[in-house]
């Protein structure tokens, strides 16, 4: 009966340990969050506006320069009424570019502000990897106080049965003493993930555009999707879909115009010119017509021109081969951590947890029976308390690299499925919700 009382303190301690809280706060959900912050956050709304002028300017750069209208008064007598003038002439001049310059103009523009969209899309990438790190690592820290609250409770009981023990005279009085110090000892610890809880909590307001202080409370149980991928093919995506990719492909289509523009600078442009004269006590009217073109003879400054083109031209595909290669490697780097996070968390889960919990469990039974130390029992229960941390530490560090995964791919899991047409895939379309989408000439 003594023995059962004290295994029956081990399990009122652990129950007392799990217990769960109640939150006033509704579970924020990672879709909502990641919404909320990619139609919310500040800076993604300042490059939408840079986007939108990168657009205004290109659709400008298809017009014509404005015409000209004047009026001419000819010979009036001093002293007299500009009605005594011998000629009032009314101008309409307009200048035409020579054929091709204003194409070549709307193209580079075109494609500085395709440009400008992708700098929103890799931002707003790069803003959705740091909220998923910021949303898995706050669960993991939020999971580790609950371990820690489970592991005091465990503590608890176990302190109760070594009093339960010494007041029997079955055991000394260091045990008790023992307990409690690897309580204050855990207290001490959890205080430290409270801390790291609120930063993180503050990170994830601070993303989604909230006040740093409002309440974050994330559901009990978030899993990891996993994502079945090779390396090759997503270092495939890579090259097609990063932003990076994609705006220096942009860079070389922009600077090849800028040649073909530069070229058309041999050219020379046109200006026509309308007068209609009035003659004041004539007869008749009369209209007078103008057609000049400029003489492009300063051959030196085009060829210069042209120069400077073609060199732009060349770093723009020296920088998309730059690219290419940074964009392959990171895909490998984070490729092989995220496997590495992978395997060390199927460790954790199939092995190093179970065991844990058995030598917990064998130790305190047998502390029961009167046929282990105390000691033993603490050392069985920092054991546990460190491979439950070690589990969410990896599986904090596995969150950590898919969310770096699908940036360096420059897509989503659910995109990349989405994209070899796998079924049942919701795909979250990020260009539309950050406003980068492309519009069409």
């Amino acid at each position: 009966m003594h023995r059962m009382r004290l295994f029956a303190m081990l399990l009122a301690g652990l129950a007392m340990g799990a217990a769960p809280r109640d939150g006033a706060a509704e579970a924020l959900s990672l879709d909502a969050a990641v919404l909320t912050a990619l139609e919310q956050n500040p800076e993604l709304k300042a490059m939408q506006q840079d986007a939108a002028a990168a657009k205004a300017q290109s659709k400008q750069s298809r017009f014509w320069d404005d015409p000209m209208v004047g009026v001419r008064f000819y010979q009036v007598p001093l002293g007299k009424n500009l009605d005594k003038a011998m000629d009032i002439d009314y101008i309409v001049a307009q200048k035409f570019p020579f054929p091709g310059k204003v194409k070549a103009a709307s193209e580079i523009a075109y494609h500085n502000y395709l440009h400008h969209l992708e700098l929103l899309s890799g931002r707003g990438r790069e803003l959705l990897r740091e909220l998923k790190e910021t949303y898995y690592r706050l669960h993991a820290v939020q999971q580790r106080i609950a371990v820690t609250r489970q592991i005091e409770g465990r503590l608890r009981g176990m302190v109760q049965a070594a009093q339960a023990r010494l007041a029997a005279n079955q055991t000394p009085a260091v045990d008790a003493v023992q307990g409690q110090t690897e309580i204050a000892k855990l207290l001490g610890e959890r205080e430290v993930m409270r801390q790291e809880a609120k930063t993180l909590e503050a990170k994830l307001n601070q993303l989604m555009a909230r006040p740093v202080d409002a309440e974050v409370r994330l559901p009990p149980k978030l899993e990891i999707p996993s994502w079945n991928a090779d390396l090759a093919a997503l270092q495939e995506a890579a090259v097609r879909f990063h932003p990076n990719m994609r705006s220096a492909r942009h860079r070389i289509e922009e600077k090849n115009w800028a040649v073909k523009a530069a070229k058309r600078e041999y050219y020379p442009d046109f200006n026509a010119q309308l007068e209609y004269v009035q003659r004041p006590g004539a007869v008749e009217d009369a209209f007078t017509g103008e057609l000049m073109i400029n003489l492009p003879l300063i051959v030196g400054k085009k060829r210069q021109g042209v120069k400077q083109a073609e060199a732009e031209y060349a770093g723009a595909t020296y920088s998309e081969q730059a690219a290419r290669n940074q964009v392959a490697f990171r895909v490998q780097e984070v490729f092989q951590k995220w496997q590495s996070a992978e395997r060390l968390i199927r460790i954790n889960r199939g092995t190093l947890l179970p065991q844990a919990r058995q030598a917990l469990e064998i130790s305190a039974n047998a502390y029961v029976a009167g046929k282990a130390y105390f000691l033993d029992v603490l050392n069985a229960a920092r054991g546990l308390l460190d491979a439950q941390m070690e589990y969410w530490k990896a599986y904090e560090n596995l969150a950590t690299a898919m969310a770096e995964l699908e940036e360096a791919v420059g897509q989503t899991r659910e995109e990349f499925l989405a994209a070899k047409g796998e079924a049942n895939v919701k795909s979250f379309d990020v260009e539309k919700t950050i406003g980068a989408e492309v519009d069409r000439k």
